[in-house]
């Protein structure tokens, strides 16, 4: 898929228009899943609540829906005219369906992007932003399995850390990889899946080490510190890198790895460590 918007109508031919929204598919849509859209196009926005994600209401159709508001006039100018930041990326909802597309061509372990579409206001600018994806039938993300079984903790981790390196070595650095978004397969059959890649890049990083102390101490912060303690993550870390990348420059990841485990970093500050291999205040 082509990073400007205006040509993924080429790859995504089959359209449906309701009301003043417009969603494009690469395949005809059986009268169930259109249907299904159509009510998912006509309920009402949540107050509050910035984007809606779930399974489409239909289980013959077996999708799933992302709806995002664009919360600002400059957002929804940018998206409208198919524009990128000041910093060359486009907004989060635009680079989510960009990334996911890529990512399945390259045969990375993530759902297929099936559609994706828009909401124009009254003025005709474009207000939401819709990501339809295959739905991940079986599976449930890694915080819901701790949640339920918190001593299901090494079982995530590895799960994350296989799902890391194979995202590797297509090429793929996710740096928004948290347990929230890894996917399990409740059969354990399955190889785990990533989501949510809006925040990734799909070139190699000159900071590799110091983006993999990001990615680990990320995982760490987010959440997975509620089940497992600092010294037995870090020892879990040591065999991590020692079983996928026994080659790393210890000191950069460490330097990276000790200050994300404990400190919020922002989604462009990640994108910093992957460019330059600094973050601020470490």
């Amino acid at each position: 898929m082509s990073p400007d918007p205006s040509t993924w109508p080429k790859e995504y031919p089959y359209t449906l228009k309701h009301r003043r929204t417009t969603l494009h598919f690469q395949t005809p849509l059986a009268e169930h899943t259109r249907t299904a859209l159509e009510r998912l196009v006509e309920r009402a926005r949540v107050p509050g609540a910035k984007r809606i994600s779930a399974p489409l209401d239909c289980e013959r159709s077996q999708l799933f829906a992302k709806r995002e508001q664009l919360d600002s006039l400059k957002k929804k100018w940018r998206v409208q005219r198919g524009a990128a930041r000041s910093d060359g990326t486009y907004d989060w909802a635009v680079e989510e369906i960009i990334n996911t597309h890529k990512a399945y061509q390259r045969g990375a372990p993530v759902p297929e992007l099936v559609g994706f579409g828009y909401t124009r206001s009254r003025l005709g600018l474009v207000q939401d932003l819709f990501v339809i994806t295959r739905l991940l039938q079986g599976y449930s993300d890694g915080l819901s399995v701790l949640q339920q079984d918190p001593s299901s903790v090494y079982r995530v981790l590895d799960a994350s850390t296989e799902l890391m390196f194979s995202l590797h070595k297509q090429g793929i650095t996710h740096m928004d990889l948290w347990a929230g978004n890894v996917m399990l397969c409740d059969s354990q059959a399955g190889a785990p899946v990533a989501i949510d890649l809006e925040n990734s890049f799909f070139v190699p990083s000159a900071f590799a080490s110091e983006t993999l102390g990001f990615q680990f101490g990320f995982l760490y912060l987010r959440e997975i510190y509620r089940y497992i303690t600092e010294a037995k993550y870090d020892a879990w870390v040591d065999i991590a890198l020692s079983n996928f990348a026994p080659e790393i420059d210890k000191a950069a990841f460490r330097r990276v790895y000790e200050y994300a485990k404990h400190e919020h970093i922002g989604r462009l500050d990640r994108r910093e460590i992957f460019l330059t291999g600094q973050v601020a205040g470490c």
